[in-house]
């Protein structure tokens, strides 16, 4: 039986992988709203994870349902559908992926912003929100990976992009960026980072995965991690992955395998 759980914490690619469709009935008005993802340089540009493996990804797909960018007041704008992005897409510069837009909303503050992660319903990776796919390398060992996860969040950022740049600003006419970004150096940690740190205590580190290595190769899904002593920090880990820019979001919604039949 389907459970749901509520935590405190916690474009577009080929048809061949993934297919979606959307629409949407923005508020009336002359305005333009860009949603784009984001996985930073963890994912454009590789990072060393907590034990010292070096993480590189090919491709980092998530399945990203109805973001809605809104404020306290009456203001809403949502993208109604599934997108699937590919955050690795692009070189180390690469600006952060364009989901969708939205055109004729009205002016305001949409700094507030809710976005959902859902499993695919078709394509190649059918049954999962996010796929990683790349290699891990540490001294004479090189792993390929790819590791299917199949939870379904829905993250509700209210306190306002944090970053260099404001966000979410939208005047008469004019157009503003709302940004969904997802750190993934939660999940592997990160070891240029104190290991007290909450983003090392609170990961699982690629070793958790290299567990289930095969022929030189690492390709898992979440149902085979459930029995695993860590699974229960992997979901942790997995519930901090949304932000807005630096800003934490809240977890309204979380369901995985784990709660499935």
């Amino acid at each position: 039986m389907n459970r749901k759980i509520v935590l405190s914490v916690i474009t577009a690619v080929s048809a061949a992988l993934f297919s979606f469709q959307s629409c949407s009935k923005p508020p009336s008005g002359s305005g333009k709203i860009i949603f784009t993802a984001n996985g930073e340089d963890f994912v454009r540009q590789g990072f060393l994870e907590r034990k010292g493996w070096k993480i590189t990804f090919d491709h980092v797909y998530l399945n990203i349902a109805n973001p809605v960018a809104y404020n306290s007041g009456t203001l809403k704008a949502e993208l109604k559908g599934d997108f699937i992005v590919d955050l690795a897409k692009g070189d180390e510069k690469a600006e952060p992926i364009v989901v969708g837009v939205l055109d004729k909303v009205k002016e305001g503050n949409y700094q507030s912003l809710k976005f959902g992660l859902k499993r695919a319903e078709n394509g190649e990776y059918k049954g999962y929100s996010i796929v990683m796919i790349g290699k891990a390398r540490k001294n004479s060992e090189v792993r390929d990976f790819i590791i299917k996860l199949d939870e379904e969040i829905v993250f509700d950022g209210k306190e306002g992009y944090v970053g260099d740049e404001v966000k979410g600003m939208l005047p008469k006419g004019k157009e503003t960026t709302v940004e969904m970004t997802f750190h993934f150096d939660h999940i592997f940690g990160d070891k240029s980072a104190p290991a007290n740190d909450h983003v090392n205590s609170g990961s699982v580190g690629f070793d958790y995965f290299n567990a289930f290595v095969k022929n030189g190769k690492v390709d898992v899904s979440q149902k085979e991690l459930v029995n695993t002593m860590e699974y229960k920090k992997l979901l942790g880990a997995i519930a901090t992955l949304g932000h807005l820019g630096e800003g934490h979001c809240h977890v309204l919604e979380m369901t995985s395998s784990s709660m499935m039949k």
